[in-house]
């Protein structure tokens, strides 16, 4: 979501378009006179339809077709993504970067946010049939050592009982 609503960006506009002054403007709603020179550009080219959302700019080849429409007419990144309807010159110039250190590759649209967690990875259980001879042998014997172990705690509870019966 962004910080300023788009009717307020198109009455501010408007009131720069109007005769009034960027400083004054500035000061009036706390926003820089950049910004303000900026989105009144854009209305004063867009007019109604200034700040509406461009879904179609987060394809990497749009990207680089509004980089190639920059280069092309020798534009500013300002005047060029004023016609592009974008909502700050910043974007961009952030394409432009991306552009300049990963290629065509750093064009393309990566979701924002945290990325979901994994699954975890469930190992498959084999049946006692897939199993081989040894596996099978180890899973005994396995067996086997944990049941003398509970079978000798138990005893010991037991015996730690008879001595406090004795006691008493």
């Amino acid at each position: 979501m962004s910080k300023y609503s788009r009717d307020l960006k198109i009455i501010i506009a408007n009131e720069f378009l109007s005769g009034e002054s960027s400083e004054i403007l500035s000061k009036k709603y706390a926003i820089s006179s950049r910004q303000i020179r900026y989105w009144s550009q854009v209305v004063a080219i867009h007019g109604d339809n200034a700040f509406q959302p461009t879904p179609h700019l987060r394809h990497a080849e749009a990207r680089l077709q509004a980089l190639k429409l920059m280069w092309t007419n020798d534009w500013s990144l300002g005047h060029t993504s004023a016609m592009l309807n974008l909502s700050s010159p910043g974007l961009l110039f952030v394409w432009l970067d991306r552009y300049h250190k990963k290629g065509f590759r750093g064009l393309e649209y990566h979701s924002r946010g945290r990325p979901c967690m994994k699954k975890p990875r469930i190992e498959p259980t084999h049946s006692d049939d897939e199993k081989t001879i040894e596996a099978l042998k180890e899973e005994i014997a396995y067996l086997r050592a944990e049941n003398a172990v509970l079978k000798k705690l138990e005893e010991l509870k037991q015996a730690k009982r008879q001595q406090t019966k004795k006691k008493r």
